[in-house]
């Protein structure tokens, strides 16, 4: 495993090196702080993509001796997200919106901070991380459902289905809010979360989570390869603070299956259209969140070997193309009258984000076995 971990952290120093670089050219300097811009979508940076470029900027100084200024700009930059941070707790998503109009409340935005915040209030020292989750669990509840439990609407305008990834990054949000707050409430939200999903594992096929479910049970939106690997990465964050012995040993089970049928997917090489059900979905070695289920499940020598496959090969596409790797195709059907449906920005913060919170999972994991010694 030490191996394997540490090719883990040299593989990642050689993108961090990509990172660190266009992360500084985005920043901007004003009254004695920082902020950070996305160019692309022609203002700051979405709080998301702040958070993600915030832990990215302090693990580069933290584990790889990048510049020692820059966990006083991620304190910073975490500031400035609390900021952005709208007054119901949502973290808005401003792509593919009519400019000036309210930006998308998804849960999506909030769950895949949520390790960014946990780690920049622990590791970073930044307070307002506590700040900003306890105002998204806020937001949580305001998108809970009101009879199933563990059911968390993705996003206001789409409460006539379960979308169980919406309810892993959900429950990841909770579960890293009770960590950093000790109030029991937000655990006992994260379990339920735990329960739900262990419920609707494997209900329509076998060792899967449908993309997304109606209330009567039937599907929505069927089998995803990415979705179920987001599903598994975001579930081991409720699966790091669960009390309960006996329910955290059937979740850790059923997310190693449910990251053992996405392995036997990626063996068979199937096409896209077999495995994807939405038109937006990538193949699994471009997907990050895929990367992030692997490292995640590392126990598993499979695991390991596909998470080292796919690094490598970003790698040596990233350090060939450099950020130009990041760059989304045009759209010719998107409405010129919107922001982008992504940005460069937005594509290089999300890969410096899940690589900070695999490594970092990485650190916190030896750090609790040597205290174990």
């Amino acid at each position: 495993m030490d191996l394997f971990n540490n090719e883990i952290k040299s593989l990642a120093s050689e993108l961090f090196k990509v990172f660190c670089p266009y992360f500084n050219k985005q920043i901007v300097t004003s009254q004695n702080s920082f902020d950070i811009i996305d160019s692309e979508l022609g203002e700051m940076a979405s709080a998301c993509t702040t958070l993600e470029a915030a832990l990215a900027l302090f693990c580069a100084e933290f584990v790889f001796e990048g510049s020692p200024n820059y966990q006083l700009i991620s304190k910073c930059l975490v500031k400035k997200a609390l900021k952005r941070q709208h007054s119901d707790g949502a973290l808005g998503q401003p792509f593919y919106i009519i400019r000036g109009k309210e930006q998308t409340k998804d849960i999506a935005e909030i769950g895949a901070a949520a390790d960014a915040l946990y780690y920049l209030y622990h590791y970073a020292k930044a307070d307002e991380a506590k700040d900003i989750l306890i105002g998204t669990a806020k937001f949580l509840l305001q998108m809970q459902h009101p009879s199933v439990a563990g059911v968390y609407y993705k996003r206001l305008d789409a409460k006539e289905h379960d979308v169980l990834n919406g309810d892993a990054y959900a429950g990841a949000a909770l579960m890293r809010t009770y960590q950093v707050t000790n109030d029991i409430i937000y655990h006992d939200l994260a379990a339920d979360v735990a329960k739900h999903l262990i419920a609707r594992f494997g209900v329509h096929s076998n060792n899967w989570w449908p993309y997304a479910e109606y209330f009567d049970g039937s599907i929505s939106v069927g089998n995803s390869l990415g979705y179920q690997a987001t599903i598994v990465a975001f579930g081991h964050d409720i699966l790091s603070g669960l009390k309960d012995s006996i329910l955290a040993t059937e979740f850790s089970q059923v997310l190693e299956q449910g990251m053992l049928k996405v392995l036997e997917c990626i063996e068979k090489d199937l096409p896209l259209k077999e495995v994807e059900p939405v038109w937006w979905a990538v193949s699994w070695n471009r997907c990050p969140e895929v990367l992030l289920a692997l490292i995640k499940e590392r126990r598993l020598e499979k695991a390991r070997h596909y998470a080292l496959l796919q690094l490598r090969e970003i790698v040596n596409e990233v350090l060939d193309q450099g950020v130009e790797y990041f760059q989304p195709p045009e759209k010719k059907e998107a409405d010129p009258n919107k922001t982008p449906v992504t940005t460069t920005f937005r594509k290089v913060a999300t890969l410096a984000g899940i690589l900070s919170y695999a490594i970092m999972d990485i650190l916190e994991e030896d750090s609790k076995k040597n205290c174990n010694v």
